[in-house]
């Protein structure tokens, strides 16, 4: 179908799934938009919807056929007022979220405390997809669908569970788990050795941990800097703390 209309009714539901969370929720979904994103989508995940943008009909045929379905046609200026991103790709996903058990799988896993950026969570899911970790754990952070947080995780999305929860569930998983907290005042990093199933904690970009979080911690770590710098972005603290504790 080629959409030519901005009232189009496909259309106007595409927009609002961009920016509704609860309709994005209701309706089970997410948006995943850009050419190197969509076209890594495991084979098991299905798209609801594929819309691609008029001028790259050709050009991008072969992510119609990757998910065997008939995509809707935008012209070229409603698919660029609909994008969420400056320089549109071409494509646009309409995707069905997993259905994720509340449960944590892995020796090692992540506790995102009350992460409020999109960017930010989006790279430590990315991160953690490509070291392997099985489980994240989102305890009151921002969603972790939203199209921006999806787009900077990349495929990570699609390559490790995203539990999305609040604290107190959080805790209650991670039972099970030695929790270390990253913290500016904790131990050197450098010196920890793992024991048994730990989960490591990143807090808010502003905050830090929150109390809760930071009364089952059973060690806080920090990592070493130099030249007056006082802090790392929470994505590239992450990202840190994952590869040096193994």
């Amino acid at each position: 179908m080629l959409i030519t209309s901005s009232q189009n009714s496909v259309l106007k539901k595409l927009r609002a799934l961009y920016k509704d969370k609860k309709l994005r929720r209701e309706c089970g979904v997410f948006i995943a938009e850009g050419v190197n994103l969509v076209k890594d989508i495991p084979n098991r995940f299905g798209a609801e919807e594929l819309f691609i943008k008029q001028s790259k009909e050709e050009e991008l045929s072969f992510i119609a056929e990757k998910f065997e379905i008939d995509p809707y046609i935008v012209k070229d200026e409603l698919f660029d007022a609909v994008s969420d991103t400056v320089t549109p790709s071409g494509v646009i996903a309409v995707i069905k979220k997993p259905i994720t058990e509340n449960k944590v799988c892995g020796d090692t896993v992540l506790l995102l405390d009350g992460i409020s950026d999109a960017g930010n969570l989006g790279t430590i899911i990315r991160t953690a997809a490509a070291k392997g970790i099985e489980t994240v754990v989102c305890a009151s952070c921002t969603d972790a669908y939203s199209p921006k947080a999806v787009r900077a995780a990349m495929a990570g999305t699609f390559r490790t569970s995203i539990v999305e929860t609040d604290v107190r569930g959080a805790l209650d998983m991670l039972r099970d788990y030695s929790i270390l907290g990253l913290d500016m005042s904790g131990n050197c990093i450098y010196g920890y050795k793992k024991e048994g199933k730990i989960a490591i904690a990143i807090g808010n970009e502003a905050h830090g941990l929150s109390e809760e979080v930071r009364k089952n911690v059973s060690i806080f770590l920090s990592i070493p800097m130099k030249n007056g710098v006082e802090s790392l972005n929470a994505a590239v603290s992450a990202s840190i703390a994952m590869y040096l504790i193994r």
